[in-house]
């Protein structure tokens, strides 16, 4: 076995030593009850809500095959909108959610697992549309591990 292929799989062993070592420690303490969806019920039955009273924009979240299926990968992912849980977004689901028009930030997550914080402006009557899916290549798992807001990556789509 070459010196390359060797490195490679020491990195790749201690980088699922550290992985697996984070995910027991943050299950011991345990997620904030806010980034917990409701265990009752499977992911994909739970609702989701509308932001605020007299919605007339959509936001419309599409959670893209993942590639890397460790850990967090199959969970569902809270959707917070402007720091209030509105739902939750199950593996290759689309959900829609209505908000005011205007401007808007939006975070998904399931506990350490979380994307970097997002704005957005959408106008009345207007969609917003956005892509998200977990690490698909060991870099982006790499990562991940040490920034855990890189878990989740969001895109703009058309």
């Amino acid at each position: 076995m070459g010196t390359g292929r060797l490195i490679t799989l020491v990195v790749l062993a201690l980088a699922a030593l550290v992985y697996f070592a984070v995910v027991a420690r943050s299950r011991r303490r345990g997620a904030p009850a806010t980034d917990r969806p409701d265990s009752r019920r499977p992911p994909s039955a739970l609702p989701v809500q509308e932001a605020l009273a007299g919605a007339e924009a959509t936001l419309r979240l599409h959670r893209a095959w993942g590639g890397i299926a460790i850990g967090g990968q199959r969970e569902a992912w809270n959707i917070t909108i402007d720091g209030t849980v509105v739902g939750a977004i199950a593996d290759r689901e689309t959900v829609e959610v209505s908000v005011e028009p205007g401007h808007h930030t939006l975070r998904l997550g399931q506990g350490r697992h979380r994307s970097p914080q997002r704005t957005f402006d959408v106008g009345e009557g207007e969609a917003y549309t956005l892509t998200c899916h977990g690490p698909r290549f060991w870099p982006m798992l790499l990562a991940a591990l040490v920034k855990g807001d890189r878990w989740i990556t969001l895109r703009p789509s058309s």
